[in-house]
């Protein structure tokens, strides 16, 4: 019920900025919501040159990081954010609300 989102934001040499910086977003999401892998690569090999285009379209939704997770203690939300989020470092963020919702699946106290 994690998700991780790695972005890759490339800086402008002209401007001076460094080659690229690394940041992570990492959020809750429904198991209801997620599609395995498999059943992507069969929908690939049916017509792999098939565009596909969703059965509904459920808009876009804004998600306020509000939190810094820091790395070491990550595991607590899922042990692949310290490894996917390395490059990241203190740029990795996620929701107080799913931090509630983390800390309720694993009965923690969020005081």
């Amino acid at each position: 019920e994690v998700q991780i989102l790695k972005a890759l934001i490339l800086g402008e040499e002209e401007r001076g900025q460094s080659q690229y910086q690394v940041v992570c977003f990492i959020f809750h999401f429904d198991k209801d919501s997620f599609i395995s892998s498999d059943a992507m690569s069969k929908l690939r090999q049916k017509n792999p040159s098939t565009i596909r285009t969703p059965e509904e379209d459920l808009g876009r939704t804004n998600y306020t990081m509000d939190y810094t997770v820091v790395l070491p203690h990550s595991g607590l939300i899922s042990p692949y954010i310290s490894d996917l989020c390395a490059e990241a470092g203190e740029a990795t963020y996620t929701r107080h609300v799913d931090l509630v919702l983390w800390a309720a699946a694993q009965e923690l106290s969020m005081k």
